[in-house]
């Protein structure tokens, strides 16, 4: 059993490193944590980084344009026909129900269950890869209300 210095310690620790990866309110996450032994970190970095890509709007079209230089007339008849602030939050809100879709799906598994398809399951794993054995889930019940959980960071990688 751990000390009540070592589980302050701990405490302050995950505190911490929330804050560092972009958490503006980590006390519930950590509280969830280490109390009721939920992968809360673990979490919140999925929703972060999901929530990045799917706010990424730029980062995203010229990642498709690149990979579709077909589209590029595409886009650019829809720069000339909505302001740009139209666009941004059609873009925008369609990037973030595509990453909530994605969460449910890590969530849920496949969408038509047959007894012979395989399922999935999200795991933490440490710093050094090896699973912890705990599960990542409950997603989808964070995600469309993680706008102003976290400060972004950088833009993600790409």
């Amino acid at each position: 059993m751990s000390s009540p210095n070592d589980r302050t310690e701990r405490h302050a620790r995950l505190t911490a490193a929330m804050q560092a990866a972009g958490c503006t309110a980590p006390r519930d996450w950590v509280r969830s944590e280490l109390s009721e032994d939920i992968a809360q970190f673990a979490r919140f970095l999925v929703l972060r980084d999901v929530h990045q890509l799917a706010d990424d709007v730029e980062g995203t079209l010229s990642d498709m344009t690149h990979d579709r230089p077909d589209l590029q007339a595409s886009v650019e008849t829809l720069r000339a026909a909505l302001e740009p602030s139209a666009l941004h939050a059609l873009l925008l809100a369609y990037g973030r129900a595509l990453g909530n879709g994605f969460v449910m799906v890590l969530d849920e598994g496949p969408a038509a269950q047959d007894a012979d398809m395989p399922g999935w399951q999200l795991m933490e794993t440490g710093a050094d890869g090896a699973p912890t054995g705990r599960a990542v889930q409950g997603l989808h019940e964070d995600y469309l209300d993680f706008e102003g959980a976290y400060q972004p960071l950088a833009a993600p990688a790409r």
